[in-house]
């Protein structure tokens, strides 16, 4: 019942709400009362919302509360509007509440009520997007997660931006997140194979191999390869006195449950080390180490790309909670563990078959049945981005983690994932005894949703409520296989409830599924993994160049990375900064134009606008909205004026200028964008915000003079107005990721 919705909010939050959230408290007591008096029948009635009036003759809100409850409550819209008014308190906010149109409730407030919240804004300070979840969830957000054999490129840019972005916004709005990003380093990797064997060949001067990886960044790599080499004795004895303090360390930068993990990676590094020590104790030249390097290698190539890529993310303002390793799954025995149960309940096979659901219209409409199925799925990671030119096709490794050696020594294992909605089973083990993405996939999201503390544990956390995972273009077809995964992990530890199994099985399900109990569990688990687990796609980003599409590549062929992308536009629109500079700029131009249209949008990324400093540029035209009120602020202190503090007097009533309410009201509406964007993930609606404030303060800069000695009251008024909308710039600037400069 929507009285019991209402019941749930606190009223010290109330208290404490801006303007949009106070008018719809008041509007959602109306409602209570309209119930509670009989004047509006009980019913399941949509919560009361606001939005801006298009009009500024028709007040300052309008809401459609009136349109939308008519069938609920079987009145005429305008009488539930009309009623809805007279419940309404005018004198306090609410200058008037007027009907319009069908049903249309017009709401204008009163100017001095407006300022006021001026001081409830710099009260807030830095907490002015923060709002209370009514029912905060815990979220695992993972993205970006490339293979650590390429710099991040460009397509991965837009990934980073929108996936760090999201998770400020979440946290902003009440929930607890944490950032993870899965590092694809598994050993039974064709990929990372041949990575390892084109640095290997870099290093020792000799072709690159058959499909392999070209490029500088590949050299970069191998440069910082020859470099843990050289370093080899100090790499060790950290790592040794990294094992023999874990739990310090542990306690320092992570949470108790990952000790075991952490200790995990840590072993394994060391082990690639030792036997280099024991190769430079025998005088061994470092060509000569690399040579007789074996899985080793790969450890150190993957290492050196990792940490590549894990700087670049940071100059890009991306930062993750978790860097998980893939390899530890395999190498603590959590895929063959996973795998085995998923056997032991029926998820999982390796009878000769694979089943195909052919769908029209969307659903269901035959299965198929292929006696000789090729092992073409579960290959490819949904993480994978291939740097140019592509490995050729995967070829059988002499060996793999969870599996026997050589072609044909066992049967291929399948993922029934058809039991829960996919369009076909997936391959988990290879003939040739390799594992497949989708094994390690099991592993981790099992690991994932498990993954917590004891109560009261330093550190501790709950296991998360929900798992978010961002991939890139062209991924939709990992969203079912990916919820399958869930689905089994769900179905084989038996955290879903099934149905009654009266209903017979159909011909088609009666390949799919043993009895009905089975479809029935089946089926509950995956409806509970669709709550539990979203996928959410980001679209391409098209770079536009003179008008033109612009291919993101060096002269010389090579890979155009995410680093380049910002050097050349910082250099370009500062060629005199030090670099750190220029990096900082092309980070905040480049998370800016990433985040201005909608992530499940085609976009074009226009260069030669990124690189001007110019009102032209949205992201200037933010920043030097912020740097012009600290010109103000500084200018203030400088002449004795001073700006007055959250608990400072000044009279909020002279603030009465149209372009001064204005202003008020943007600023006060940050929480509530927050909160849209974070309801459907629509977070580039931030920098449409920050735009609109920005122009907002310009407009009232433009007309209200700040600084007026002969007027101290009305400049006091008016720079706590300007701090103000710092606070509302600086906080949005900040959820985008993006700097907010004093001076420009």
């Amino acid at each position: 019942m929507h009285s019991q919705l209402l019941s749930a909010r606190s009223a010290g939050y109330i208290r404490k709400a801006l303007i949009r959230d106070f008018l719809e408290s008041e509007l959602r007591a109306a409602v209570e009362r309209l119930i509670a008096s009989g004047e509006l029948p009980p019913g399941d009635y949509p919560t009361p919302t606001l939005s801006d009036a298009k009009d500024a003759s028709h007040g300052d809100f309008s809401s459609q509360f009136a349109l939308a409850a008519a069938k609920t409550a079987g009145l005429p819209p305008r009488e539930i509007a009309d009623r809805l008014a007279a419940q309404l308190p005018l004198g306090e906010l609410l200058d008037s509440a007027e009907v319009a149109g069908p049903g249309f409730l017009n709401l204008r407030l009163r100017s001095v009520a407006i300022a006021k919240f001026v001081k409830e804004v710099l009260e807030k300070g830095d907490d002015l997007p923060r709002s209370l979840a009514e029912a905060p969830v815990r979220l695992n957000v993972e993205f970006v997660s490339v293979n650590p054999n390429g710099p991040i490129t460009v397509g991965s840019g837009r990934g980073a931006a929108f996936g760090s972005t999201l998770c400020n916004v979440l946290e902003a709005a009440g929930h607890k997140v944490h950032r993870e990003y899965y590092i694809n380093d598994g050993t039974n990797s064709e990929q990372m194979r041949l990575f390892a064997e084109s640095v290997r060949a870099i290093l020792l001067g000799r072709s690159i191999p058959e499909g392999g990886y070209r490029g500088d960044y590949v050299a970069h790599i191998a440069e910082r390869v020859n470099r843990q080499i050289d370093g080899v004795e100090k790499s060790i004895d950290r790592l040794k006195w990294r094992l023999s303090n874990m739990g310090t360390v542990v306690r320092q930068a992570y949470i108790e449950s990952e000790q075991e993990r952490i200790t995990f990676e840590t072993q394994r590094l060391l082990s690639a080390l030792g036997p280099i020590l024991h190769l430079r104790a025998n005088s061994q030249s470092n060509e000569q180490i690399v040579e007789r390097l074996g899985w080793e290698l790969q450890v150190l190539a993957g290492n050196a790309a990792f940490n590549e890529q894990a700087d670049d993310l940071a100059a890009f303002g991306v930062t993750f909670d978790t860097w998980f390793s893939e390899q530890y799954l395999h190498d603590s025995g959590k895929v063959q563990e996973c795998i085995e149960a998923l056997i032991a309940k029926g998820a999982a096979d390796t009878e000769p078959y694979q089943l195909e659901v052919i769908k029209k219209k969307g659903e269901p409409d035959e299965v198929k049945r292929n006696e000789q199925p090729i092992e073409e799925d579960g290959d490819e990671s949904p993480h994978i981005e291939q740097p140019d030119p592509k490995p050729s096709p995967p070829t059988p490794s002499p060996s793999s983690p969870g599996g026997e050696k050589g072609e044909g020594a066992l049967a291929t294992l399948w993922l029934r994932s058809t039991k829960f909605a996919d369009d076909k089973d997936r391959v988990l083990r290879r003939k040739d005894g390799r594992w497949t993405y989708i094994a390690s996939d099991v592993a981790y999201h099992k690991d994932k949703f498990n993954r917590g503390s004891a109560p009261g544990e330093k550190g501790s956390v709950a296991p998360a409520d929900k798992l978010l995972t961002i991939l890139g273009p062209d991924h939709h077809g990992y969203i079912g296989r990916l919820r399958a995964v869930v689905a089994a992990l769900l179905e084989e530890q038996g955290e879903a409830a099934g149905g009654d199994a009266t209903q017979p099985l159909s011909e088609s399900e009666a390949l799919l599924y043993r009895d009905p109990a089975e479809r029935d569990a089946c089926l509950a688990a995956l409806e509970e993994a669709r709550k539990k687990l979203e996928v959410v796609i980001f679209q391409i980003v098209r770079f536009v160049k003179d008008g033109k599409p612009a291919p993101m590549r060096k002269r010389d062929g090579n890979i155009y990375s995410l680093k380049d992308l910002m050097l050349e536009i910082g250099k370009n629109a500062a060629p005199a900064a030090k670099e750190s500079e220029q990096l900082r700029i092309g980070k905040d131009v480049a998370r800016f134009f990433y985040l201005m249209r909608s992530h499940d949008t085609h976009m074009d990324f226009d260069l030669d606008l990124a690189e001007k400093q110019s009102d032209e540029n949205p992201v200037y035209y933010v920043q030097y909205a912020h740097a012009r009120i600290c010109s103000v602020l500084r200018k203030a202190e400088e002449t004795g004026l001073g700006a007055p503090g959250p608990h400072d007097p000044f009279d909020p009533a002279l603030l009465a200028e149209p372009k001064e309410l204005a202003l008020i009201k943007k600023v006060c509406d940050l929480p509530f964008e927050v909160r849209r964007c974070a309801e459907d993930y629509g977070v580039h609606r931030l920098t449409s915000y920050a735009t609109e404030l920005a122009r907002a303060y310009h407009a009232f800069y433009d007309s209200c003079r700040v600084l007026q000695p002969e007027n101290l009251p009305l400049t006091r008024a008016r720079l706590a107005l300007c701090q103000a909308a710092a606070i509302g710039l600086r906080s949005t600037l900040g959820l985008l990721g993006i700097s907010a400069p004093e001076r420009m």
